[in-house]
């Protein structure tokens, strides 16, 4: 996903949608790691201590190699095999690790809304 300003309206929209749901003082930091080749992968991080912020690392030729470069225990081995499609999400402590490809619909505010309901167990409601 080399459009940046899809990436980032994307980021925004899931912040905004997660924020609901987080307890006070609780940071959000996303790492993107965009791909030249098959969309990109956004690390979010939870935690008190960070700030809310969007960090953008290089860009990668293929979504598979920008996985490879990301410390994660779902996949390993030799990753330029692997292909993704859709939203695929990595659940780890502290942190949930999104594999998007490159089309529109995995991008738009609505997939934001279903990808907070992915990782939620109750998304109809949040503490505010």
């Amino acid at each position: 996903m080399k459009d940046k300003k899809t990436i980032q309206t994307y980021v925004n929209n899931f912040r905004r949608r997660i924020t609901p749901y987080l307890k006070p003082g609780i940071g959000l930091l996303c790492e993107i790691n965009p791909a030249d080749e098959g969309g990109a992968i956004l690390e979010f991080s939870f935690a008190p201590s960070i700030e809310n912020d969007d960090k953008y690392k290089t860009m990668s030729p293929s979504v598979s190699g920008a996985l490879a470069s990301i410390p994660q225990h779902a996949f390993g081995g030799n990753l330029e095999g692997f292909k993704f499609a859709g939203t695929n999400v990595i659940m780890e402590k502290d942190r949930i690790i999104f594999i998007k490809d490159d089309s529109p619909s995995e991008w738009s505010d609505d997939a934001a809304q279903k990808d907070v309901s992915k990782i939620l167990s109750n998304p109809s409601g949040g503490s505010k």
